[in-house]
């Protein structure tokens, strides 16, 4: 049975929620073809391009939508900039050039495009969702939902908009919006048990006891008797601080041994419990079942640093580095590593490198900035804490935010809005 959370007072900060966004059916290109062919006044070609250009924009165009259909990005990419190049300006191009952009994980570039064609249809609610979900996908969780927000005053039946809003104020601890955001869709996302785990969450954090107990009942009439039902059901008392229950619910989602993330979860529950042997124990387990988890690196790592074993942490790091290439949480964690080994050099190199990958974290920052401190670069050390402090000071801080690393939202579509 089921029991009610309690106060979430000794809720875990170091928790990983997952969030999965694929009932949300996002990264939607424009109706291409009807701007181009029969909306002339969306689009500018310049006098030039119009003297020197003898191809067809309009089978380049088909082209490119036929491209994009089938995930062919690079052929869409070159498709949809060569109408650029013949100085042919629509919402519709940007738009489904800034989708390739964003199916292919180049973000910044997706919203430098998007905003074009924001500005050339500032009505179409499409533009701001797939805007929304560049900055979701950067867990710039507060521009994403003003943009989720923006098309939901748009359109107010717009459920995508308002579950999106919805995973945002939840990443950001705003529980009371997010409950606001999600009650409209109960009826709606009934059988949707990560909504539902969100929800009575949500309820949770506010000590809606009744509620809370009431949408957990939900998850188990809906989830059945399942590995992925124990697992929501694990990290949602583990949220809550009930962790006789999570450890409960955690060990049957791990009965399922090739499920990813029921040890991992399990770790973080030990680790909270001061059993760091058992945790080091799930956390490898996780490693063998997946290995493309970064934060079961990046804890073990954590546990082999503060047990002051900093060659096994830095082999554990590396590790997941070399696995891992372009995770900026292990590469800042393998630079503290390597201040501690002490290798100066190579710490400064990671760490930069994580920067890059995401310049808007304070800590990275901050890290470096004692890299620069300890390497006797008191100019860059300094400059480094000053953004440090900036950034710390801009970001929301929150218990939800910047953990759902388990799932990576997948919304893929070809509808038009």
């Amino acid at each position: 049975m089921v029991q009610a959370p309690p106060s979430p007072k000794a809720a875990a900060a170091g928790l990983k929620i997952s969030i999965a966004v694929g009932r949300a059916r996002l990264e939607q290109p424009l109706a291409f073809i009807f701007v181009l062919l029969v909306c002339p006044v969306l689009l500018c070609q310049t006098p030039r391009a119009q003297q020197t250009s003898h191809r067809d924009p309009r089978s380049i165009a088909e082209d490119g939508q036929r491209a994009l259909a089938q995930g062919h990005y690079a052929a869409a990419e070159n498709d949809f900039k060569q109408l650029l190049e013949l100085g042919i300006r629509s919402p519709s191009v940007y738009s489904n050039l800034g989708v390739v952009y964003l199916r292919l994980g180049r973000l910044d570039q997706a919203i430098r495009v998007f905003l074009k064609a924001k500005a050339l249809a500032p009505a179409v609610p499409g533009i701001r969702l797939n805007l929304g979900l560049a900055y979701f996908r950067k867990h710039e969780f507060k521009l994403a939902a003003s943009y989720f927000g923006e098309a939901l005053a748009a359109d107010p039946a717009n459920l995508q908009a308002r579950y999106l809003q919805g995973i945002c104020d939840f990443m950001m601890d705003d529980f009371p919006a997010a409950v606001a955001a999600f009650e409209p869709l109960q009826a709606a996302e009934q059988d949707d048990l990560e909504y539902l785990f969100m929800l009575g969450t949500s309820y949770g954090m506010l000590q809606r006891t009744d509620d809370s107990l009431r949408i957990f009942r939900r998850m188990v009439d809906a989830g059945g008797d399942t590995p992925h039902l124990h697992l929501l059901l694990g990290k949602a008392y583990l949220a809550l601080g009930q962790t006789d229950n999570a450890a409960v619910e955690l060990k049957r989602a791990a009965e399922n041994q090739g499920l990813p993330f029921a040890h991992y979860y399990l770790g973080v529950l030990n680790r909270q419990l001061g059993q760091l042997e058992l945790a080091s124990a799930e956390f490898e387990k996780e490693i063998e079942i997946a290995p493309g988890n970064t934060s079961a690196y990046k804890d073990l790592g954590e546990i082999r640093l503060d047990q002051a074993e900093v060659k096994s942490a830095v082999a554990v790091l590396e590790k997941g580095v070399a696995r891992n290439p372009n995770s900026p949480e292990l590469l800042a964690t393998l630079g503290r590593a390597y201040l501690q080994v002490p290798n100066g050099t190579r710490a400064i190199t990671v760490l930069r490198q994580a920067i890059v990958l995401d310049p808007k974290s304070g800590s990275y920052h901050y890290q470096l900035g004692r890299a620069y401190l300890k390497a006797g670069r008191r100019a860059e050390a300094k400059a480094e804490m000053a953004r440090a402090r900036l950034l710390t000071a801009e970001v929301p801080g929150g218990k939800m935010r910047a953990l759902s690393r388990d799932q990576e939202a997948e919304a893929v579509t070809d509808e038009s809005r």
